[in-house]
């Protein structure tokens, strides 16, 4: 289980440097999802069965959900940054 973040407790340079950690975490997730994507419609494109697509399109979601959750970090950072004019 992922522990959660008060950012409201975080010094300014704590919270710049989790922005700049979650900043790199997005990219590496747009690499991944759209890789994903990529093998994917390869498999759609080449006729892979029907298993082996539904598989991916299961490990699509599990992915999503990670992606989803650095993307809940990064808008709370981005707020709190905000709601302190930094």
């Amino acid at each position: 289980m992922a522990t959660t973040t008060d950012y409201s407790k975080l010094t300014a340079d704590e919270l710049l440097a989790a922005e700049a950690k979650v900043k790199k975490q997005r990219i590496i997730w747009a690499f991944v999802i759209g890789g994903f994507i990529g093998i994917l419609l390869w498999a759609v494109l080449f006729h892979a069965s029907l298993v082996k697509i539904v598989l991916l399109v299961v490990l699509f979601g599990f992915l999503g959900s990670g992606g989803k959750k650095n993307e809940d970090n990064f808008n709370a950072i981005k707020s709190e940054l905000r709601r302190r004019n930094i």
